[in-house]
């Protein structure tokens, strides 16, 4: 008996030894999932910080994009405006070279009735030369 209290007693202390060398392996096992997964999320908020950096690029491209288009339309409407401008002012040229010639005539023959009739014939026509919507003359 005492040879088996002493053999059971000796494979209790190694069999305790070895029960206590084995770490616990399902701590360690959480514990490395665990930084597998702060990997993980670390790597998707990477990714998400990189696409953002792409879209706010696209939406500057873009809007540098509308800005130079924008710029163009306005030059372009600048340049229709001076060539409007100029051939308006052709235009007015050539017109008021017409009312100038007009005028003239018209003047020639307001001299010309001057002379002819009574007195107060020319006096009525004075009056009457005046007409209402010449309102400065």
């Amino acid at each position: 008996m005492k040879k088996t209290s002493a053999l059971i007693a000796t494979t209790l202390l190694v069999s305790a030894s070895a029960f206590a060398q084995q770490p616990d392996t399902s701590q360690a096992d959480k514990a490395k999932e665990h930084v597998a997964e702060h990997r993980e999320m670390a790597e998707g908020k990477r990714e998400m910080a990189a696409e953002k950096q792409l879209k706010k690029e696209e939406k500057r491209m873009m809007a540098e994009e509308k800005r130079a288009a924008a710029m163009e339309k306005k030059e372009a409407r600048k340049a229709d405006k001076a060539m409007e401008a100029e051939e308006q002012s052709t235009a007015g040229k050539e017109e008021a070279k017409g009312l100038e010639k007009q005028q003239a005539k018209k003047a020639e023959q307001v001299r010309k009735e001057m002379d002819k009739g009574s007195e107060q014939g020319q006096a009525a026509r004075a009056e009457n030369s005046k007409k209402w919507w010449q309102f400065w003359k």
